[in-house]
């Protein structure tokens, strides 16, 4: 960080990225100029014997020559790459020069090598004794080739197709100089969408909901990435100094632990998780917490949030386990006869379907209608009627595909108008079309009504996992006015769903389930402005050079933590006042300590050029949170039960992301489903 300009070009790489790729091309480079330099040496009289002798000779030197100069400058450039820290580019000051002098040298090793090439396809040498020379130039122009093709896939990759713009530098804010109302930053904007669609394989399709949809995908992008340089290593360097910070917190506070058994638990810097003795327990609240909202009752529910995934996730580490259930469920060859009329867009055996089944314990009377459905904005789910609890369920699901990737990346901030809520709601765009969808497919097909109508007196439940929870808690809310008795679980729903006036009127309906580290309800714009904030923080504290800090990394993920490493004094150190974070930040930001890096934005600031877009309205988590913590680390779990924690806790304790190797796993709806059996069982012991 900066990024190198070479060229007078950005391009997406560091001017200390060139050590470990450096290396490697040393020792390629080097092997290739003994092995050339040995052959040559104890054959070069056999070179008389050739026609065309005094081509093979010039040849074969010229290559030494080449691959001799190339590995001088290769050192050179690692050597000067290696210099200074993440931060500090002082003394990497020659590495634009070095990489100028690198591809120059690229110039002829190119002519050498198509010389070479033209040479020996028109058979200008040829040697009729057996010499190994003919070989080695052959097996030198083919790797000269292969080396040749790396370098260009490489500039392909780390080219910076236009100059990114910025906003920082304008004294005075105007609301009109936004990125997407400049003629550059529109073409930033649509150049994002173009990646977007490359991704999703879905350039050729178009229409009104996907058009839309990456539009505001690449607008996101483009307002995470427009004012700040940074290049990928640059993040993951960042990444393993802020786990090795975290994993330093958590030795601390085990150690307090240990002498004060009393002290809470704690999963963030920002709060102090504690342990229910029972579900009775209660943090102080101004409203008492709803009966309804039971751990047992949670755990219910999550099959059916995880039905409504169908086989992928049920098969996800069972497959021979899982198989066997799915068997007597299955339709086999069900696309030469009539599915059942509850069923839309299954697959060939019915294989989503038998997986609902085989998780839910449901009969086919008791399922109304499922639909597999899946666009941009549009998302499967099911209607089935829950005899045991008496309650007819509306299971939504999260995402499981690109279109539903898209619709989760859809994070501004749309209006919710409904009755029963108050004005200003606001929630993420994309659930709330995704929850108009489902609104308009439960009218259309009446398949709600019907499983009401044939259960008098049952209640309904909302529920979905991710996504899906996101979803749900949004349907909720439109459906409140028609039915004001209903429930909604939202499991690991994203903590950029709805504005503060929508979280609250939500508590007396919802209940949220939260495990351990888990990414998605702590992920908002503003919780990612608060770690992008806290990445150039941490690299600017930094005092190790990026390649040492990667290689710790690889060393971590492979054979965990040490003490060594948490005890280290270059481990990552706090900030000070007088080492600003960005030389161009007037002051926006300040901290006292890593600790203490928050995006927070007072009123002033807020109408400053460098608030970051998107960030305006603060999201949060809807309802009631349940969250569960691990007692132990799962390094050291042995999968027993008893494993876990839990607590009501407040929404803004969610408010920062945490650096875990576990972040995603946490996610996972099967490790959900665990957690909450595990909880429910001591709920049921306590109580």
């Amino acid at each position: 960080m900066p990024a190198l300009v070479v060229f007078q070009r950005r391009w997406r790489i560091g001017s200390d990225d060139f050590v470990i790729p450096g290396i490697i091309e040393v020792f390629v480079r080097a092997g290739w100029l003994g092995l050339l330099l040995t052959l040559f040496a104890h054959h070069e009289a056999d070179t008389s014997s050739c026609s065309g002798s005094h081509l093979l000779r010039l040849f074969l030197i010229g290559g030494i020559v080449i691959l001799g100069v190339t590995l001088i400058v290769t050192l050179l450039l690692v050597f000067h790459s290696s210099r200074g820290t993440v931060m500090n580019i002082c003394p990497r000051k020659h590495v634009a020069n070095l990489i100028a002098t690198r591809v120059m040298l690229g110039i002829p090793e190119l002519a050498w090598n198509v010389m070479g090439s033209v040479w020996i396809v028109s058979e200008d040498i040829d040697c009729k004794d057996e010499t190994p020379l003919p070989l080695l130039m052959k097996a030198l122009v083919i790797y000269t080739w292969v080396a040749i093709g790396f370098i260009i896939f490489g500039i392909l990759l780390l080219f910076d197709p236009m100059k990114r713009p910025n906003r920082q530098g304008s004294d005075d804010f105007d609301s009109s100089y936004l990125i997407e109302s400049t003629p550059l930053g529109a073409q930033y904007i649509k150049l994002w969408e173009k990646r977007c669609r490359l991704i999703c394989c879905l350039s050729t399709f178009r229409d009104e909901n996907s058009s839309e949809a990456f539009k505001n995908v690449a607008d996101v992008f483009a307002s995470l990435f427009e004012d700040i340089d940074l290049v990928a290593s640059d993040v993951a360097a960042a990444l393993v100094l802020l786990r090795l910070k975290r994993k330093q917190e958590e030795k601390t506070e085990e150690s307090i632990r240990k002498t004060n058994l009393h002290l809470p638990l704690s999963r963030s810097s920002t709060a102090s998780i504690g342990a229910l003795e029972s579900e009775g327990d209660l943090p102080q609240q101004l409203v008492p917490r709803p009966e309804w909202m039971k751990i047992g009752s949670a755990y219910h529910f999550m099959k059916f949030a995880m039905a409504s995934y169908g086989w992928p996730w049920f098969m996800y580490g069972r497959f021979c386990r899982a198989s066997c259930y799915l068997w007597k469920y299955l339709h086999c060859c069900a696309c030469f006869r009539s599915p059942p009329s509850y069923v839309l867009q299954d697959n060939c055996c019915l294989c989503h379907t038998a997986a609902l089944k085989t998780i839910t314990g449901l009969s086919e009377d008791n399922i109304t209608y499922i639909t597999f459905h899946n666009k941009i904005y549009e998302v499967p789910f099911f209607v089935a009627i829950d005899d045991e609890t008496k309650h007819v369920v509306v299971a939504i699901r999260g995402t499981l595909s690109l279109q539903d990737a898209i619709t989760d990346l859809n994070a501004q901030c749309t209006q919710v108008e409904c009755e029963g809520l108050p004005e200003g709601c606001l929630a993420h765009k994309g659930m709330v079309q995704a929850a108009k969808f489902v609104l308009r497919r439960l009218e259309e097909t009446r398949a709600l009504t019907e499983a009401l109508l044939s259960r008098n007196g049952y209640g309904l439940i909302i529920t979905g996992h991710s996504l899906g929870a996101g979803t749900a808690v949004v349907l909720a809310a439109m459906m409140r006015p028609m039915y004001p008795n209903l429930k909604c679980f939202a499991f690991s729903p994203p903590g950029g769903l709805c504005s503060r006036e929508f979280a609250l009127a939500t508590k007396s309906f919802v209940m949220s389930v939260i495990v351990g580290d888990d990414l998605v309800p702590r992920l908002s714009m503003n919780s990612i402005h608060d770690l992008r904030h806290k990445i150039v923080c941490v690299l600017d504290t930094c005092r190790q050079p990026k390649y040492r800090v990667l290689a710790q990394g690889c060393w971590y993920m492979l054979f965990g933590i040490s003490s060594s490493s948490l005890n280290s004094a270059n481990a990552v150190e706090s900030p000070s006042q007088d080492h600003p974070l960005l030389e161009n930040s007037s002051g926006t930001y300040t901290y006292e300590s890593i600790n203490d890096v928050q995006v927070s934005f007072s009123p002033e600031e807020t109408r400053h050029s460098q608030v970051p877009r998107h960030t305006e309205v603060p999201l949060f988590l809807p309802g009631r949170v349940l969250y569960c913590i691990p007692t132990v680390s799962e390094e050291d779990s042995d999968g027993s039960n008893g494993q876990w924690e839990y607590r009501w806790a407040d929404s803004n304790e969610f408010s920062q992301i945490l650096i875990s190797p576990f972040m995603m796993r946490h996610h996972f709806p099967q490790v959900v489903l665990e957690v909450l059996e595990d909880v429910a069982k001591q709920a049921s012991m306590s109580s």
